[in-house]
């Protein structure tokens, strides 16, 4: 069957995107032809300098919000060209559309004009916000869309394939979908096992991409980045109680130190690559395949540097980080999320503040970059933790080459926390899982603000720059309105 994949807006332009990648090679494996279109860096490329500020995480809820979708990004970024785009997806008819989506609202955009052009087509969306717990259920509403995937994109949609091939559109008993009945309507098959063995998986197809258009540079000349991304492993070992990442993917699984080596390779020899991504949760789940591929670039270097997400964790010692090193690793990205021992444990992140102090006290030796990210206003942190915190970032700023950013907790469906609001004492107007309280007053969104506003203050002394709150409005998170009362029992703690 042909098949068009379409990566939207708006992921990284420093790498070509994983998800369409992963299908279009899984897709191939089972006799399917398939049309890769990456239409996040294409509208990158061609956006003048002033718009290709929109390609920062920080705009990201203006891609997400409707209203402001339609004020700012759809006139100025997506309209103009939508046809365009329409016109090469349709180009070789494909039966089915497949949208991995990053904005909601540029997915439904896409997805309508799709439809409009071409009523008959099959629109089919996935990606991580396609949880139920998360946008699914908004995509689904939509009325543009036959089927949302959530949880790994591989079996549901070879599936629906499979079943169009037959004449069969009942996609009903096909696990892993939000399937639309209606306005306001969505059955719900129920989640899907994930592959057991990832080994099984084709290397990611980017044949076909703009290779030379993928850049890291946020200004001219925007020379190509020679980078593309891949997986060590899926899911995560650890289950950190506001992560729905953990909970998609549900558990872990690993594959051969000797596999992602040949996968490398491969890839520098084809597309002259110079650098790699590792996009996994974390790279060092399972230490022993990581020391064993360390060994395996040791012994055969490539000339080329890489990094990836990893966890703070006893296994990763100053050994392996300085082989790590020697074998090209230029930097690693940790969600430390707080610097408070009590915080960390309510997390359930299975360290402390002073493993994470010889942890950074080692990545600074070594010289490995670090990356990090904070989170501000669990509800084990009140304001002697979060005191805590700022003072180990106080002691510590040294040892940081990059300020962390920072997310304001939010409290989604599906998640270790949202199961634990009673225990937690937590309240939440539904689908506002950013504004959620604590039934004492203790914690609010305004209290999480003014956190936030304490923490900037930090940062420009630290770091000479202010707190970067990722994926969220900037606006709403930092800035005090009329209606933000901080209780006093806040005040008084």
């Amino acid at each position: 069957m042909q098949v068009s994949l379409v990566a939207t807006p708006i992921w990284n332009t420093k790498t070509p995107p994983l998800t369409t990648a992963y299908l279009t090679a899984w897709l191939e494996k089972h006799g399917h032809d398939v049309f890769q279109l990456d239409w996040n860096i294409e509208l990158f490329a061609r956006m003048p300098l002033g718009l290709k500020e929109y390609w920062d995480r920080t705009h990201l809820h203006k891609w997400q919000d409707a209203e402001r979708y339609d004020v700012e990004i759809r006139p100025r970024i997506t309209g103009p060209s939508i046809d365009e785009y329409v016109t090469r997806i349709l180009a070789d008819a494909p039966r089915i559309v497949g949208i991995s989506t990053y904005s909601i609202e540029a997915t439904k955009h896409l997805a309508g004009a799709i439809k409009a052009a071409s009523p008959d087509t099959l629109v089919v969306v996935g990606g991580q916000v396609c949880d139920p717990g998360f946008y699914g259920y908004n995509l689904a509403w939509s009325g543009v869309i036959d089927a949302v995937v959530y949880g790994e994109g591989e079996g549901p949609l070879l599936e629906i394939i499979e079943r169009v091939e037959a004449g069969n559109l009942d996609f009903a008993g096909i696990r892993g979908l939000l399937i639309p009945h209606g306005p306001m309507s969505a059955e719900d098959t129920g989640l899907r096992s994930p592959i057991a063995d990832v080994r099984t998986l084709p290397w990611p197809q980017f044949d076909g991409l703009p290779m030379e258009s993928y850049t890291a540079m946020t200004a001219p000349p925007f020379h190509p980045s020679r980078a593309v991304s891949t997986l060590m492993s899926r899911g995560c070992v650890r289950k950190c109680d506001f992560c729905l990442q953990a909970e998609i993917w549900q558990n872990f699984r690993f594959r051969t130190a000797e596999d992602i080596y040949a996968e490398m390779v491969a890839y520098k020899q084809k597309y002259d690559v110079t650098e790699f991504h590792f996009n996994d949760l974390l790279i060092n789940g399972n230490v022993k395949q990581l020391s064993k591929l360390v060994d395996l670039m040791l012994e055969k270097p490539l000339g080329i540097t890489w990094g990836g997400n990893a966890i703070c964790s006893r296994t990763l010692k100053r050994g392996l980080l300085e082989r790590m090193k020697a074998s090209g690793c230029t930097f690693l990205v940790f969600g430390f999320e707080s610097f408070s021992t009590p915080v960390l444990t309510a997390m359930g992140k299975k360290y402390d503040a002073a493993e994470v102090s010889r942890l950074l006290h080692d990545m600074h030796e070594v010289g490995i970059r670090l990356f990090s990210n904070l989170v501000i206003g669990h509800p084990a942190e009140g304001r002697k933790e979060f005191a805590d915190t700022v003072k180990f970032l106080i002691e510590h700023a040294p040892l940081f080459t990059d300020a962390p950013t920072s997310s304001l907790l939010i409290v989604q469906k599906n998640t270790p926390i949202h199961r634990a609001m009673d225990y937690w004492g937590i309240e939440m107007d539904e689908g506002d899982a950013l504004g959620w309280w604590l039934k004492d007053g203790s914690n609010t969104l305004a209290e999480r603000k003014h956190r936030a506003q304490v923490m900037n203050f930090f940062y420009e002394s630290l770091f000479g720059t202010g707190i970067k709150i990722t994926d969220m409005d900037t606006k709403r998170d930092l800035t005090l309105g009329a209606d933000d009362v901080i209780p006093r029992t806040a005040q008084a703690n």
